[in-house]
């Protein structure tokens, strides 16, 4: 592999909203943010809004603030990607969770008969976890820890942004011990069910911290509660994503579809 310089390699930061957790059940890209950048100097942003033809889920909507009828008018992923791969190819793109963003931009590019390729790939997580020690590796809590601020988490070139901002920050304070070239893999397309289930890192973390969680959670009634339960089994059904766990309010074991959590956080 080639020696890439950290102060004018060509990097594209990139961070996309989904209409819920995994193309495997049809959720799409609704909005996408690129940060192309030549070293840490900003050369161009690219934001839109996408028409994802499928109603928000209601967890999808919760975080980021988006409506299905700011949606409605946005432009069809096929119309955006030409631009989308052209601010990707001959680039280093880095995503925080790459996994999980890339399997939604593979899948809208099969939906078009097209491959998307990325040679040169770098995790921002995957650096946080194998490096560094923080309380929480969620993009927030680490910009947080690096006093980088973000005013529209979840928004994706809000995102973007500040992806572009904690990877400098941590190649900062890797910088003596690391070259770039040894953080930068390559994206292979995924291939369900071979390695499981990919899910926001905030739903990592608190399935394996082994504290009981609170969630908000709508049922197929559309009534809210919000109830602790200790997470079990995290399994992909017919239709969508559940978390099999014990539910404290109902003092029974229950499965709750993901897409329906509005919110969850561990106790303390």
């Amino acid at each position: 592999m080639s020696s890439f310089d950290l102060s004018n390699c060509r990097f594209a930061f990139l961070d996309l909203e989904t209409t819920g957790l995994s193309p495997w059940f049809g959720d799409r890209i609704c909005e996408v943010g690129i940060v192309l950048t030549e070293g840490k100097r900003i050369r161009e942003t690219f934001q839109t809004l996408v028409n994802p033809q499928r109603p928000l889920s209601l967890g999808a909507a919760s975080t980021s603030g988006l409506t299905d009828a700011m949606l409605a008018d946005a432009p069809l992923f096929a119309v955006v990607a030409p631009k989308v791969q052209a601010m990707l190819s001959d680039s280093v793109v880095v995503c925080h969770n790459a996994q999980f963003d890339l399997q939604f931009l593979d899948s809208e590019f099969r939906r078009l008969g097209s491959q998307i390729e990325i040679p040169n790939l770098i995790d921002t997580l995957r650096i946080a976890r194998e490096h560094f020690d923080f309380a929480s590796n969620t993009l927030t809590n680490i910009a947080t820890e690096f006093g980088i601020q973000n005013p529209e988490a979840h928004r994706a070139l809000s995102d973007a942004i500040t992806g572009k901002n904690v990877f400098f920050a941590l190649m900062e304070s890797l910088r003596p011990m690391r070259p770039l070239e040894e953080f930068i893999g390559i994206y292979n397309s995924p291939a369900w069910p071979n390695e499981g289930i990919r899910l926001p890192v905030a739903w990592n973390e608190a399935l394996t911290s082994g504290k009981r969680l609170w969630i908000t959670y709508v049922d197929k009634n559309g009534e809210r509660t919000q109830r602790a339960i200790t997470p079990l089994q995290v399994i992909g059904l017919a239709d969508y994503i559940y978390l099999r766990a014990w539910c404290h309010l109902r003092n029974d074991e229950r499965s709750f579809r993901l897409d329906r959590v509005l919110e969850m956080w561990p106790e303390t």
